[in-house]
């Protein structure tokens, strides 16, 4: 299900949903390292996915919160995220590059700093 070397955007749109209903539809809490089964691995993806999502800044300059969670997840268009924060198109897509690449960084230090291994990189 998850290959290394997939871009976020892919990551979102292919394996986060994946992800969420083989969870049952609940978002993980906590990290599992004792069981090393590869739905344990996936549960702790998500866990993770999460973990990354809550340390987005989430300002009016910087909305990278609410685009991941908004656009990525729920998918609502940039254009409406946008007029939300009264900006233009390139405005939202820039930011949207922004959250993207600054949900790729902070993912890759949760997943070292709570040992998920094997790394999820993306490209």
């Amino acid at each position: 299900m998850i290959k290394h070397n997939k871009g976020v955007r892919d990551f979102f749109k292919n394996d986060y949903p994946k992800l969420y209903l083989l969870s049952g539809s609940q978002i993980p809490t906590d990290i599992n390292l004792k069981d090393k089964s590869r739905m344990v691995y996936y549960w702790n993806v998500l866990a993770v996915t999460w973990l990354t999502i809550n340390k987005l800044e989430n300002t009016p300059q910087h909305p990278y919160k609410t685009i991941i969670v908004e656009h990525c997840i729920n998918h609502v268009t940039i254009n409406d995220i946008v007029n939300t924060y009264k900006h233009s198109g390139s405005w939202g897509t820039n930011r949207k590059n922004e959250a993207l690449k600054k949900f790729a960084e902070i993912f890759k230090q949760e997943q070292i700093k709570n040992k998920v291994y094997p790394l999820l990189e993306f490209e």
